[in-house]
């Protein structure tokens, strides 16, 4: 009964749409400036509908020189910087991947207006976004729309390769973060509750058993609930005798940008591939 009343509240909460996120943003003198986080750091930065993005150099380990053409208002200019690639940059709920910005020294603007600033969000990371400043009366507010469908396919399908190459490989570290601290997983047989007894769970049946075996995740289909993601695979697992296919599923959700598993059913009975032995 827990199972149950636990995935109805899930799959309500999960069906609702994300609305667009209003951020307040905060000022540097006059000057609009709102907390960006990077991979789970604070940072503060000029918000400039008029400019590209660049990162001050003096906040970031520095990267490839380079020359970076600056665009702003008055046109554009050529100065001297370096490349920094940033893993994860967050604002609100939205997470920009892998991102390669241009770090300049951005010392002279802080001083200005009497903060200091890490970097210049403009027109590129706001359109990046889908993301919009309203300006009313003296203050002003960033107006970031939630992901589409397929920004949250795209983004799931890539961590979940990586979540399949960690249970391939062994990785425990690696399947912590693809794992809810409450995820339940359900087999023919038992529930498992908890990150700890889950993971114990698919140690001592994929490694301790045979841990020669091959596995791999194939995606059969993925569906996006809300803010959440139904996604429906084969566990392949190759040994010597043959393949035996496992059919699975599971619910997802997002957590500080990362995809996590809060329900994993593995039910349903195997399925033995025997290996072809007339050549």
């Amino acid at each position: 009964m827990r199972l149950y009343a636990f995935l109805l509240l899930f799959f309500a909460v999960m069906a609702v749409p994300a609305p667009t996120q209003e951020i307040r943003l905060d000022t540097c003198d006059v000057l609009p400036v709102a907390e960006v986080s990077i991979l789970g750091a604070k940072f503060l930065f000029l918000v400039d509908t008029a400019a590209t993005s660049f990162l001050n150099s003096k906040s970031f380990a520095r990267g490839p020189e380079l020359k970076i053409p600056v665009t702003s208002w008055s046109g554009t200019t050529e100065t001297s910087g370096q490349q920094v690639t940033v893993g994860d940059l967050a604002v609100g709920g939205r997470h920009l991947k892998n991102l390669r910005l241009p770090a300049v020294d951005l010392s002279g603007i802080g001083r200005a207006c009497g903060r200091r600033l890490d970097g210049i969000f403009g027109v590129d990371l706001l359109h990046a976004l889908g993301a919009s400043v309203e300006f009313d009366g003296g203050s002003a507010r960033l107006l970031v729309r939630p992901e589409d469908e397929h920004d949250r396919r795209a983004g799931f399908n890539q961590q979940f390769v990586t979540c399949g190459q960690s249970l391939s490989h062994g990785d425990e570290s690696g399947l912590l973060g693809c794992l809810d601290e409450e995820v339940m997983l359900a087999t023919a047989d038992a529930e498992f509750y908890g990150r700890a007894d889950v993971l114990e769970y698919l140690k001592q049946k994929y490694r301790v058993r045979n841990p020669a075996a091959d596995l791999s995740l194939t995606m059969r289909n993925c569906h996006v609930l809300g803010e959440g993601i139904w996604a429906e695979y084969d566990l392949r697992i190759a040994t010597l005798d043959g393949m035996v296919v496992e059919r699975g599923s599971a619910l997802w959700h997002e957590v500080d940008g990362q995809w996590r598993a809060i329900y994993v059913n593995h039910a349903g009975p195997p399925r033995q591939e025997r290996r072809d032995t007339s050549n």
